[in-house]
């Protein structure tokens, strides 16, 4: 082997050796959304003793954080496949405090919410905590 193979061969440039600053942990991944469910019985006004269902999650936007709440409100009627229509969803954006209203759906057995005209979806059941974001129609 010559000396030049051999020099080759000792560095680590070409090797596989995942060097990131010779720190051995993991890279900390950071979460960009989630989402949780909550069931509750309210128990005064309009739908005082009937169960509600509330979904609230967060979205980190052009390094906004982005709350989002979605509650069931006296209009929500469940349908025959299990989804709630008229869900009030409101997301308020917590640094400038600019708050906008629409009206979507929820899963009652997941808690998923959809607003189809934002193509916007939280899944309190995603992996990691749930997800709050847009989606693509497949």
């Amino acid at each position: 082997m010559s000396n030049y193979n051999q020099n080759r061969s000792n560095n680590n440039y070409g090797s596989n050796n995942n060097y990131n600053g010779g720190n051995n942990s993991r890279q900390e991944y950071k979460k960009h959304s989630g989402a949780k469910l909550t069931k509750y019985i309210p128990t005064s006004g309009d739908n005082s003793g009937q169960e509600m269902h509330l979904v609230t999650g967060w979205r980190l936007s052009n390094r906004e954080l982005i709350s989002i709440k979605a509650t069931t409100t006296s209009k929500s009627k469940l349908s025959d496949k299990g989804w709630f229509g008229s869900i009030a969803v409101t997301f308020t954006n917590t640094k400038t405090g600019e708050s906008n209203f629409h009206w979507g759906t929820m899963e009652k057995k997941t808690g998923k919410v959809v607003v189809d005209k934002l193509a916007f979806v939280m899944n309190p059941k995603a992996k990691n905590g749930g997800y709050a974001g847009t989606y693509l129609n497949k």
